[in-house]
């Protein structure tokens, strides 16, 4: 697929924490006043300072339904003159049915061409004004975005195409056996990354044979055995209006948005009337295998724990988002403290709560020395027993509500920011407001957060793949002492005689 238009395979959790620095010309005059017999001054311009959560900007959601069924989510923003238009499908590759590779064969059909352009004219029309196509695949949904300036004479093109390529593709015979190859590429390509592949095998452990086991380009087998005709009866089915949901963001008025939308909606098939909505396929975890190694000759080995969550509209997501966090979910969590800062054993650990099929995941990624992989793995395993049965501290909970209300600041300064944010409210139909989830997590109480966890996750539970090469395993290191003159909870090593100006 030409790298314009790429697939979306993930979405990365940003993290960020804004501190706000007051009282300045207060130090300065305290340093003036200092005896000449008192000890020499540390770095202290941040350490005196209370926290202070950064406001988040007031952006507000405008929501509406076409008359054709098409969820419609809106955020004005002035700042710069473009807008952004995300178009998502329940057409994911859990609707493949028998023939694995449908949804992504049919994904991939719509760029290939419309009526007058080929791939190769729309990527130079998308070019020539100054727009940006994307496009994603997942098990559940498929989706399009455009990126436009707001002008009209480059805004009024671009949308005709971008609804062109929605709509009405060519979906040709000619194009088919190209796409079958780039996804056959896919395929390979998930098969060499470690990361993918340990993902993928997860997956596979914890609803065997289901859609949801499968990668998302579907096998060899179901490539081969895809025609034309299946593709269009795809489209016709799964890309109508009442699948789809628009989300904008940008410089617009409501009118403009409103009008885009249902020129959006009104290009795509109909549902006939009377039509029973088709639903998602289910998914029970029914795996009784709890670890598989895939043998890779590799300087790391990817390690991947994941057992089953709750959904975004769960009452206790927020609960266990923030528990998470706590555990492996930023650079100062008690998995990075104990696997990195104190034994030095990986560069980087990271635990996220996952969307995935009717539920979620809660997955556990490092990368180690394939020696010590064995001992790593035990290690995490009794870090998170013993999490279940203390729970965070009072002090780690404060933290990270604090590290989450500034999250939602950092994570609207941008629309594509707005946008992600925005696009999960519409998916997941939750409450519209972006700070929504923040909201939850200030009001959280150790207690909720202790039992919540509980409630869904369990130290026996965990599915556990590994991806690297065998070899002679070795004990974890010892874990280390702080340095003797690093004060506690502090980043913060300037050398005594040192104070910010």
């Amino acid at each position: 697929m030409n790298n314009r238009l790429r697939y979306w395979r993930g979405t990365l959790l940003g993290f960020g924490v804004i501190a706000a620095v007051t009282g300045i010309q207060a130090l300065a005059d305290t340093a003036l006043s200092a005896s000449a017999n008192a000890p020499a001054p540390r770095l202290q311009s941040l350490s005196g300072l209370l926290p202070v959560a950064a406001p988040s900007r007031a952006l507000h959601i405008k929501a509406w339904k076409t008359l054709s069924g098409s969820k419609v989510l809106f955020i004005r923003t002035t700042e710069l003159p473009m807008f952004d238009v995300h178009v998502s499908f329940a057409a994911g590759s859990a609707r493949d049915g028998d023939t694995p590779g449908l949804a992504a064969a049919t994904f991939s059909m719509l760029s290939e061409g419309v009526a007058g352009k080929d791939l190769a004219a729309i990527v130079e029309t998308v070019d020539g004004l100054g727009a940006q196509l994307e496009m994603g695949i997942d098990h559940e949904r498929a989706h399009l975005a455009l990126r436009s300036l707001s002008d009209a004479r480059k805004s009024t093109p671009a949308l005709a195409l971008f609804a062109q390529i929605l709509g009405k593709p060519l979906l040709a015979e000619e194009a088919l056996p190209r796409v079958k190859n780039e996804l056959r590429d896919s395929l390979m390509a998930t098969s060499q990354d470690a990361d993918d592949l340990a993902a993928l095998r997860a997956k596979a452990l914890l609803a065997p044979n289901s859609p949801y086991s499968r990668p998302f380009y579907g096998t060899d087998q179901g490539l081969q055995a895809l025609t034309r005709t299946a593709v269009v009866d795809f489209h016709q089915r799964f890309y109508t209006a009442a699948h789809a949901q628009i989300t904008l963001v940008g410089d617009l008025t409501l009118e403009q948005a409103k009008a885009i939308s249902l020129q959006i909606s009104n290009e795509l098939p109909v549902t006939p009337p009377g039509t029973p909505a088709t639903p998602m396929p289910a998914q029970t975890t029914t795996g009784t295998e709890m670890s598989l190694h895939e043998e890779q000759t590799l300087t790391q080995t990817h390690l991947m724990l994941a057992q089953p969550g709750v959904s975004r509209r769960h009452p206790d997501y927020a609960a266990l988002y923030a528990a998470n966090l706590i555990f492996g979910g930023t650079a100062n969590s008690r998995l990075m403290k104990e696997l990195r800062e104190k034994r030095g054993l990986v560069y980087d650990v990271h635990a996220q709560n996952a969307d995935w099929a009717t539920t979620g995941l809660m997955m556990i990624t490092l990368q180690v020395s394939p020696s010590f992989s064995a001992g790593t793995l035990a290690l995490t395993r009794s870090l998170f027993s013993d999490y279940l049965r203390d729970g965070p501290t009072q002090q780690e909970l404060d933290q990270i509500k604090l590290q989450v209300a500034n999250m939602s600041a950092l994570n609207s300064a941008s629309n594509r920011q707005i946008l992600q944010q925005l696009v999960a409210i519409n998916r997941h139909d939750l409450p519209l407001d972006l700070d929504y989830t923040v909201q939850q997590v200030q009001r959280l109480t150790l207690k909720q957060t202790h039992e919540a966890l509980n409630r869904h996750l369990s130290a026996d539970q965990w599915r556990v793949v590994t991806v690297g090469a065998t070899v002679e395993q070795r004990p974890v290191p010892a874990p280390s002492a702080p340095p003797p003159d690093a004060s506690s909870g502090s980043m913060c090593r300037a050398a005594t005689g040192f104070v910010a100006s």
